[in-house]
């Protein structure tokens, strides 16, 4: 009877932690997924969006900053104005021919950038959903649902997910030197953000380990 009461609890017990392994897994999934659909917009409406017109149209955007009271410019000696200000950051300008150091304040960065993106958005290529690299998404969805049977915490699962997010970053890197569902649009961007999102995940793994 013993016996049969021992086996009887460790199946319910087995049940209910794979239930709630399932529950964490689940959860991590969709959090991630929400990480990602974010990052993806945060990266097409925002600064990334700005720095690459900026780079495509240099004229316009030292035309722009020189302008705008959101900006100052400074010899690359200076330091920053004050601790209103972010930066720096760094324009080439070939019709110069030299690059110029900016600060901008941080009340006001984002406006201006948003005005000068609205500004020049015809010149920003209109591609269709990246179909094929949202595809791909799933070699890390399924290292998450890989982790269903173990004891894992959300954090590690998510950890885990974006670590091999890293390592399918990295392989787009290689090729084909572009993953647009993040809006990584050149070869450095996805290694930068491959190794940002393996750290990250290295990181959350252990932090309950």
């Amino acid at each position: 009877m013993l016996f049969l009461a021992y086996q009887s609890a460790a199946g319910y017990l087995g049940v209910r932690l794979k239930r709630k392994n399932m529950e964490n897994t689940i959860t991590a999934i969709i959090i991630s997924i929400g990480v990602l659909a974010a990052l993806s917009y945060s990266f097409k409406m925002g600064n990334l969006t700005f720095w690459k017109l900026a780079a495509k149209l240099p004229d316009e955007a030292i035309n722009w900053v020189s302008n705008d009271p959101a900006w100052v410019i400074i010899t690359q000696d200076q330091q920053k104005p004050t601790d209103e200000f972010d930066g720096p950051f760094y324009l080439a300008v070939p019709s110069l021919g030299k690059t110029i150091k900016l600060y901008a304040h941080y009340e006001k960065l984002e406006e201006s950038q948003k005005r000068f993106i609205n500004k020049y958005k015809d010149f920003i290529p209109q591609r269709p959903f990246p179909y094929l690299s949202a595809l791909f998404l799933l070699y890390p969805i399924a290292a998450m649902l890989s982790l269903y049977e173990y004891p894992a915490s959300i954090s590690q699962i998510i950890g885990y997910g974006f670590a091999n997010l890293g390592y399918l970053l990295g392989a787009a890197f290689i090729y084909p030197g572009h993953f647009y569902f993040l809006s990584f649009e050149y070869r450095i961007q996805t290694l930068i953000g491959g190794i940002f999102f393996f750290l990250i995940g290295i990181g959350l793994s252990n932090i309950t380990a």
